[in-house]
């Protein structure tokens, strides 16, 4: 993965291309700019993924007026041969291109001819033991989202991911509503899962807005992937709960900007705050005009600022010591006016 040390951040476009080569060429030149690390697609085989029996999610039916969801996926895909087109425009402008595979053969397309760099697993396949079972062979780095999943099915799922050797694996937060009503995030689960599965951890959003992900970069998401489009207005099941381009670049903007805000985990004194400290702290004082040779004693003393002489915390060190010169009162105490 590309900028190791700050947030991955992943526009999803997904379906958004409505089946559109063309548009999916847009998407890319617009948002190579916007400060991403990947661009992420989806690829299935329609008959290898539904059966018969298959049905359209509730919020599939409100924005697709396709009449089966066999009928709605094939109106959406792109073919191999344009995924490939598409991880070689990414290439060439210097983001990944990942992609989500919900059948076998589709993914292995996409191991074999594309090459991969990252293998995303959507939540829907977290179960899907064929897939899980040919990805444990491979040694990609894999990103495994956890929609609609229980702390069980994540561990059965790495399990099955980690046999043979152990592989790199970020969980991805995730609520599999569309859009996901802010009270249902739950981030909270970002820290559990990367405490209960010793594992990186980021956030999936489908929710509306940009407050949710910069709240999942806070609480540690090493990865943010939302999903993005050129028009909610388009007809198709996700542009709806999708950002605009513009949306997404700002909130790319303020991803950045609150990476910076985070900093490192070392709690230290900072050069912009060295005048502060210096006209805000105390230091040792007298309370009354001494002599030279007179011996400190805590009467002697008081508390005032600046915080330029001997700390407060240090007056233990003082008591006892004698003066080397003559001071007013109301002065500020250093050690060089003591003797050894």
């Amino acid at each position: 993965m590309k900028n190791n040390k700050g947030v991955y951040i992943i526009a999803e476009i997904g379906p958004n291309h409505n089946g559109s080569f063309k548009i999916a060429k847009k998407m890319i030149r617009i948002l190579k700019n916007a400060g991403i690390n990947a661009i992420k697609f989806q690829i299935a085989d329609p008959d290898k993924v539904y059966s018969k029996d298959s049905f359209k999610a509730d919020y599939q039916k409100k924005n697709d007026s396709s009449k089966s969801i066999l009928e709605m996926s094939k109106k959406y895909q792109l073919t191999q041969s344009e995924h490939l087109k598409l991880s070689k425009l990414c290439k060439k402008n210097n983001i990944d291109y990942l992609c989500s595979a919900f059948d076998k053969s589709s993914l292995e397309f996409l191991i074999k001819k594309i090459k991969i760099p990252i293998i995303k697993i959507p939540s829907g396949e977290i179960t899907s033991l064929d897939i899980l079972e040919y990805i444990s062979k491979l040694k990609k780095k894999i990103i495994l989202s956890t929609g609609m999943s229980t702390l069980k099915e994540i561990k059965m799922a790495l399990k099955i991911l980690n046999r043979g050797f152990k592989k790199k694996i970020t969980l991805l937060h995730c609520v599999s509503s569309y859009p996901a009503k802010k009270e249902m995030l739950n981030l909270n689960l970002i820290k559990k899962l990367k405490s209960y599965f010793k594992c990186e951890v980021g956030y999936s959003d489908h929710s509306i807005g940009s407050e949710a992900c910069l709240a999942a970069v806070a609480m540690g998401s090493k990865i943010i992937e939302k999903h993005v489009t050129i028009s909610k207005n388009l007809k198709g099941p996700d542009h709806k709960v999708s950002a605009t381009i513009n949306e997404f670049v700002k909130l790319v903007k303020k991803i950045r900007e609150f990476e910076k805000m985070m900093g490192g985990k070392d709690k230290k004194v900072l050069k912009c705050e060295l005048n502060t400290q210096q006209v805000s702290r105390k230091s040792l004082v007298t309370k009354n005009a001494l002599k030279k040779g007179s011996t400190i004693k805590k009467g002697d003393l008081i508390f005032k600022r600046p915080g330029i002489g001997i700390s407060p915390m240090q007056i233990k060190k003082i008591l006892g010591k004698k003066l080397k010169k003559s001071l007013s009162k109301d002065k500020v105490l250093y050690s060089k006016y003591f003797k050894r």
